[in-house]
Protein backbone atom coordinates (compact mmCIF):
# COMPACT_ATOMS: atom_id res chain seq x y z
CA UNK A 1 0.00 0.00 0.00
CA UNK A 2 1.08 3.65 -1.10
CA UNK A 3 0.70 6.85 -0.50
CA UNK A 4 -0.70 9.09 -2.60
CA UNK A 5 1.37 11.29 -4.53
CA UNK A 6 0.86 14.68 -6.13
CA UNK A 7 0.32 14.45 -9.95
CA UNK A 8 4.09 15.72 -11.51
CA UNK A 9 5.98 15.90 -8.56
CA UNK A 10 8.03 12.24 -8.64
CA UNK A 11 8.78 12.35 -4.71
CA UNK A 12 5.72 13.58 -3.13
CA UNK A 13 6.41 17.00 -1.42
CA UNK A 14 3.73 19.22 -1.38
CA UNK A 15 5.49 22.24 -3.55
CA UNK A 16 6.47 25.03 -0.86
CA UNK A 17 6.36 23.03 2.60
CA UNK A 18 10.19 22.31 1.65
CA UNK A 19 12.79 23.05 5.01
CA UNK A 20 11.57 26.30 5.20
CA UNK A 21 13.39 29.21 5.50
CA UNK A 22 16.56 29.61 7.36
CA UNK A 23 15.30 32.24 10.27
CA UNK A 24 16.82 31.47 13.40
CA UNK A 25 15.11 30.60 16.73
CA UNK A 26 15.05 32.95 18.77
CA UNK A 27 13.65 31.50 22.08
CA UNK A 28 16.18 28.45 21.74
CA UNK A 29 19.69 28.64 23.45
CA UNK A 30 22.90 28.08 21.21
CA UNK A 31 23.84 24.24 21.40
CA UNK A 32 26.64 23.62 23.69
CA UNK A 33 29.86 24.16 21.54
CA UNK A 34 29.04 26.19 19.16
CA UNK A 35 29.82 28.74 17.30
CA UNK A 36 32.95 25.90 16.49
CA UNK A 37 35.44 28.49 15.94
CA UNK A 38 36.14 31.34 18.74
CA UNK A 39 35.69 34.84 18.62
CA UNK A 40 38.61 36.83 16.91
CA UNK A 41 41.44 37.98 19.31
CA UNK A 42 41.16 41.86 19.94
CA UNK A 43 45.50 41.65 20.10
CA UNK A 44 47.38 43.46 17.90
CA UNK A 45 49.16 41.53 15.00
CA UNK A 46 52.72 41.52 15.33
CA UNK A 47 56.04 39.41 16.88
CA UNK A 48 53.96 38.18 19.81
CA UNK A 49 51.10 36.73 17.83
CA UNK A 50 51.28 32.91 17.40
CA UNK A 51 50.57 32.61 13.81
CA UNK A 52 53.05 32.91 10.53
CA UNK A 53 52.86 36.58 8.92
CA UNK A 54 51.43 35.83 5.25
CA UNK A 55 55.30 36.38 3.94
CA UNK A 56 56.90 33.33 6.09
CA UNK A 57 57.07 30.02 6.43
CA UNK A 58 55.34 27.84 9.00
CA UNK A 59 55.91 24.91 11.20
CA UNK A 60 54.11 21.99 9.30
CA UNK A 61 54.27 20.33 12.81
CA UNK A 62 52.83 23.64 15.16
CA UNK A 63 52.44 26.16 13.19
CA UNK A 64 55.25 27.94 14.16
CA UNK A 65 57.50 30.27 12.41
CA UNK A 66 59.68 31.19 11.46
CA UNK A 67 60.25 27.83 9.54
CA UNK A 68 62.90 26.49 6.74
CA UNK A 69 62.33 23.75 4.81
CA UNK A 70 64.73 21.09 4.50
CA UNK A 71 64.65 17.28 4.44
CA UNK A 72 65.24 14.61 7.30
CA UNK A 73 67.04 11.01 6.35
CA UNK A 74 66.75 7.91 8.21
CA UNK A 75 68.70 5.17 6.97
CA UNK A 76 68.08 1.29 7.57
CA UNK A 77 70.78 -1.38 6.49
CA UNK A 78 69.33 -4.74 6.79
CA UNK A 79 71.54 -7.89 6.41
CA UNK A 80 69.78 -8.17 2.99
CA UNK A 81 67.97 -4.80 1.68
CA UNK A 82 68.26 -1.44 2.80
CA UNK A 83 65.45 1.09 3.86
CA UNK A 84 65.63 4.80 2.81
CA UNK A 85 63.45 7.27 4.51
CA UNK A 86 62.48 10.99 4.12
CA UNK A 87 60.36 13.31 5.67
CA UNK A 88 60.35 16.50 3.56
CA UNK A 89 58.32 20.00 5.01
CA UNK A 90 59.13 23.29 6.66
CA UNK A 91 59.84 22.96 10.18
CA UNK A 92 60.56 25.14 13.08
CA UNK A 93 63.82 25.58 14.81
CA UNK A 94 62.14 23.11 17.80
CA UNK A 95 60.13 20.75 16.13
CA UNK A 96 63.18 20.36 13.48
CA UNK A 97 65.52 19.78 15.93
CA UNK A 98 63.44 17.21 17.62
CA UNK A 99 62.87 15.52 14.14
CA UNK A 100 67.11 15.62 13.61
CA UNK A 101 67.64 14.14 17.19
CA UNK A 102 65.05 11.12 16.06
CA UNK A 103 66.02 10.91 12.63
CA UNK A 104 69.92 10.31 13.41
CA UNK A 105 69.93 8.55 16.26
CA UNK A 106 67.59 5.87 14.22
CA UNK A 107 70.11 6.11 11.69
CA UNK A 108 73.32 5.60 13.64
CA UNK A 109 71.97 2.56 15.15
CA UNK A 110 69.95 0.79 12.58
CA UNK A 111 72.19 1.81 9.37
CA UNK A 112 75.44 -0.26 9.64
CA UNK A 113 74.01 -3.83 8.95
CA UNK A 114 74.45 -3.93 5.45
CA UNK A 115 78.13 -3.60 4.13
CA UNK A 116 77.18 -0.85 1.54
CA UNK A 117 75.49 0.77 4.50
CA UNK A 118 78.24 0.93 6.34
CA UNK A 119 80.95 1.96 3.68
CA UNK A 120 78.71 4.68 1.74
CA UNK A 121 74.73 5.35 2.81
CA UNK A 122 74.91 5.87 6.36
CA UNK A 123 78.08 8.32 6.79
CA UNK A 124 76.13 10.04 3.82
CA UNK A 125 72.50 10.01 5.49
CA UNK A 126 74.42 10.98 8.90
CA UNK A 127 76.62 14.25 7.13
CA UNK A 128 72.78 15.13 5.08
CA UNK A 129 71.01 15.18 8.55
CA UNK A 130 74.00 17.46 9.67
CA UNK A 131 73.26 19.35 6.84
CA UNK A 132 70.19 20.06 7.75
CA UNK A 133 71.04 20.86 11.38
CA UNK A 134 72.80 24.02 10.54
CA UNK A 135 70.23 25.27 8.68
CA UNK A 136 68.05 24.32 11.48
CA UNK A 137 70.16 26.13 14.26
CA UNK A 138 70.52 29.44 12.18
CA UNK A 139 66.95 29.94 12.65
CA UNK A 140 65.57 32.00 15.76
CA UNK A 141 63.14 30.57 18.38
CA UNK A 142 59.49 30.46 17.09
CA UNK A 143 57.89 31.84 19.78
CA UNK A 144 55.17 31.23 22.30
CA UNK A 145 53.15 27.87 21.66
CA UNK A 146 49.64 28.56 23.13
CA UNK A 147 48.17 25.09 21.64
CA UNK A 148 51.44 22.74 23.10
CA UNK A 149 51.47 21.47 19.34
CA UNK A 150 55.29 21.21 19.46
CA UNK A 151 57.66 18.09 19.31
CA UNK A 152 59.35 17.58 22.72
CA UNK A 153 62.97 18.42 22.59
CA UNK A 154 63.85 15.32 24.14
CA UNK A 155 67.78 13.87 25.08
CA UNK A 156 70.09 15.59 23.14
CA UNK A 157 71.90 13.05 19.87
CA UNK A 158 74.90 11.53 21.81
CA UNK A 159 72.53 10.69 25.05
CA UNK A 160 70.02 8.19 23.69
CA UNK A 161 71.20 4.99 23.53
CA UNK A 162 70.57 4.13 20.14
CA UNK A 163 73.33 6.76 18.94
CA UNK A 164 75.89 5.41 21.90
CA UNK A 165 75.03 1.70 20.67
CA UNK A 166 75.64 3.45 16.71
CA UNK A 167 79.14 4.58 17.69
CA UNK A 168 80.01 0.93 18.27
CA UNK A 169 79.81 0.04 14.56
CA UNK A 170 81.24 3.80 13.50
CA UNK A 171 84.04 2.86 15.29
CA UNK A 172 85.22 -0.36 13.80
CA UNK A 173 84.01 0.81 9.91
CA UNK A 174 86.56 3.53 10.11
CA UNK A 175 89.56 0.93 11.54
CA UNK A 176 88.18 -1.22 9.20
CA UNK A 177 88.71 1.50 6.37
CA UNK A 178 91.94 2.68 8.00
CA UNK A 179 93.22 -0.62 7.84
CA UNK A 180 92.22 -0.99 4.17
CA UNK A 181 94.13 2.53 3.53
CA UNK A 182 97.17 1.57 5.26
CA UNK A 183 97.36 -1.49 3.57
Amino acid sequence: MSLPTLPGNPYGAVPGTGYGTAQPVADRPPLPGYPLRPAPSERPAGPEAPYAAPWQLACQMCGGSPAATMALRHHQGLFFIMLFRKRKGQFCRTCGTALFRKHTAMTMWQGWWHPLSAILFNPVTIILNLRAHSKIERLPGPGPDPFHSRLPLGKPLLLRPGALFGLLPAAVVLLFLAMLIAG
